[in-house]
């Protein structure tokens, strides 16, 4: 799409998210049995575009999971420079 990733649908915006995580992410987190899902975005008072996700399976009690593990910290920075430095990941 020409849009920028702000400019798009939540809808687009989130198909556009779960093909980045299906192709760079997921594939990583089902090889230890885990796997993870995009349960809302959602546009935060100051600009950002906050992805929520579910860690599931493995993934759910593993310490890299949580806020400052590498595997958050992974999905954020593939969508930040791919698709738009405004988002920020959020586990739930």
């Amino acid at each position: 799409s020409d849009l920028a990733f702000e400019e798009l649908t939540v809808i687009k915006q989130l198909k556009a998210i779960e093909a980045l995580i299906d192709e760079n992410i997921r594939p990583m987190l089902q090889m230890d049995g885990g796997d993870m899902e995009v349960i809302d975005i959602q546009k935060a008072d100051d600009g950002k575009i906050d992805v929520y996700i579910r860690y599931m399976g493995a993934c759910s009690g593993c310490s890299h999971g949580g806020a400052g593990g590498g595997t958050l910290i992974a999905i954020e920075n593939m969508l930040t420079t791919t698709l738009s430095p405004n988002i920020r990941v959020m586990p739930v």
